[in-house]
């Protein structure tokens, strides 16, 4: 027979697996997406994997020979730019459906590759795997400071 701490134990332990599942699953989807922006006029579309980096650069028709270089720079860095923060908000607003109210879940580590999903489960199922009082010092209901006749 279990008691009910394990109970809870094993129920917790069961919603965080659940947990990291649902969290796995939402970054295969986002590592999968790429983001493009074209400008208005359709000259530049600037392309960005899910880490906001450029994978792909455009220029359509010739009206671009006619612009001076540093315009045509400043319009491809716009529509880089533009194209790196729709894909960050896309990659945002997946996680962000997944992380409860209140809680800081380190979303700019998952977006920047520094976020180890493995290892925050490991750490935390190793926690709740660790006694609260280990063999050799759980409490004891002796209070050793009474002398045994009663007196101090």
């Amino acid at each position: 027979m279990s008691s009910p701490m394990f109970n809870e134990m094993e129920t917790a332990l069961q919603e965080l697996q659940s947990q990291q599942k649902r969290i796995r699953e939402a970054q295969e989807q986002v590592e999968k997406e790429t983001t493009s922006f074209r400008t208005k006029d359709r000259m530049i579309t600037a392309t960005v994997d899910h880490r906001q980096r450029l994978t792909g650069l455009k220029l359509s028709g010739s009206r671009y020979r006619s612009l001076a270089p540093a315009e045509l720079a400043s319009r491809i860095v716009e529509a880089v730019q533009t194209a790196q923060d729709e894909a960050a908000k896309k990659s945002m607003d997946v996680f962000n459906q997944l992380a409860p109210t209140g809680v800081g879940l380190p979303i700019g580590e998952i977006f920047n590759g520094d976020f180890d999903l493995k290892q925050m489960f490991e750490e935390a199922v190793k926690t709740a795997e660790t006694p609260l009082f280990p063999d050799n010092k759980k409490p004891s209901g002796n209070n050793e400071e009474a002398d045994t006749n009663g007196s101090k």
